[in-house]
């Protein structure tokens, strides 16, 4: 009976796991920006059912809080993680987002940016005959403001998310503004993916001492042209903006 050489025998088996490690089942990857996600969601190609999918995020204005909340918001993208220093993105030369990658052992088979589809036309565009209130059931004309001056505080109820830098502050500063002049303050929220319910969580969660307006056709946003947040916008009697910025208006007005 032959014996075989240990060292021979053990040389065999390593050869063999490497082999087998080198023959590694394909993996997709979708690189996602979740702040991006939140205001349209990517349409997202078919899953193959022999290719494993893993959701990564750049390793930049994220955290695992944040990625927690995403994804219980948006299951689709469970189990999406965070590229850690971007080694993969490095790696592979993804430079944007949304963005897919095939790859088999380390070789790139498949790569693709992903395009978003157009913005829905209800959700961007301004319904002409919507008329808006505020929460308590007020209505609300955006030319109108009555005696006086208007300030308008443009926020988003989904802050405190990275996205939204220092909007916990300026909420506070808006509160405490609202509660110092004789003029009325209106917030006006954000339509993008939430709905009457996170809008009234916002107001009791700040304590928000004054009326709230859900712009839910993004009318308001459009009219006065904000594409910052937080943002402060201030009308004359007249309506004319006087003044617009992310700082707030300075005292007195």
């Amino acid at each position: 009976m032959k014996l075989h050489n240990p060292i021979t025998l053990l040389l065999s088996l390593t050869a063999l796991l490497l082999s087998q490690q080198s023959i590694a089942a394909p993996v997709e990857y979708i690189f996602i920006n979740l702040w991006d996600e939140y205001v349209q969601q990517t349409p997202l190609p078919d899953p193959h059912p022999d290719i494993e999918r893993r959701f990564l995020h750049p390793d930049i204005n994220i955290d695992k809080p944040s990625v927690d909340q995403f994804t219980a918001l948006f299951p689709v993208y469970d189990g999406l993680k965070i590229d850690t220093h971007n080694q993969l993105a490095i790696r592979y030369g993804v430079r944007q987002t949304p963005y897919r990658l095939v790859v088999e052992g380390k070789k790139v088979i498949t790569r693709e940016a992903l395009i978003k589809a157009p913005l829905a036309a209800h959700a961007d565009q301004p319904a002409q005959d919507q008329t808006l209130q505020t929460l308590s059931g007020h209505p609300f004309d955006p030319t109108r403001p009555g005696a006086g001056f208007r300030v308008l505080f443009f926020s988003d109820s989904l802050c405190p998310f990275q996205h939204i830098p220092n909007c916990e502050r300026r909420i506070a500063q808006n509160n405490h503004l609202s509660a110092n002049i004789d003029y009325p303050v209106i917030t006006v929220i954000k339509p993008f993916y939430v709905d009457h319910t996170q809008v009234s969580a916002y107001q009791q969660r700040f304590n928000v001492n004054h009326e709230i307006v859900f712009d839910s056709h993004n009318q308001l946003f459009r009219r006065f042209e904000v594409t910052d947040l937080p943002y402060w916008v201030v009308q004359n009697r007249q309506g004319k903006v006087i003044y617009r910025a992310n700082q707030v208006p300075p005292l007195p007005l």
